[in-house]
């Protein structure tokens, strides 16, 4: 098993490109309303913020792992982007830019909810498997 800081030449490619996805998901964030998306309203303006710290946040730490990558820090960072997706996702639900049939937007408005109670067990399973790994490393 490979136990170092540094990322493998894969490890880093792969950054490299989620890092490039990235960008171009917030290209896109910021353009939807402007292409006329039909279900959105100008409401989404309300929490493009949100969505754009919570990719910016992404970003960053993938740029962080292209220098360091220990499995427990990946976690730890995971869990930290995973409160920020969890905020954006609260700041969407509570604004809910979206112009759909009231049936339509019960089903959305309930996965949205089933999305943030996901994403919340989703910290604490990437909190304890930090301190598994690192606690671990340190034996």
């Amino acid at each position: 098993m490979r136990n170092t800081t540094t990322p493998s030449s894969g490890r880093r490619f792969g950054y490299t490109i989620s890092i490039l996805v990235n960008f171009f998901m917030i290209y896109v964030a910021n353009n939807l309303l402007r292409w006329n998306v039909p279900f959105l309203t100008e409401r989404f303006n309300e929490c493009l913020w949100a969505i754009t710290l919570s990719i910016s946040v992404s970003i960053f730490i993938q740029f962080i792992h292209l220098f360091y990558d220990p499995k427990w820090f990946r976690r730890l960072m995971q869990a930290v982007a995973n409160v920020f997706s969890l905020y954006s996702t609260y700041v969407f639900w509570r604004v809910f830019p979206l112009d759909l049939a009231e049936n339509i937007a019960r089903v959305v408005n309930l996965a949205i909810i089933i999305i943030m109670v996901l994403t919340a067990l989703s910290i604490f399973i990437e909190l304890g498997g930090a301190v598994r790994h690192y606690t671990k490393k340190a034996i």
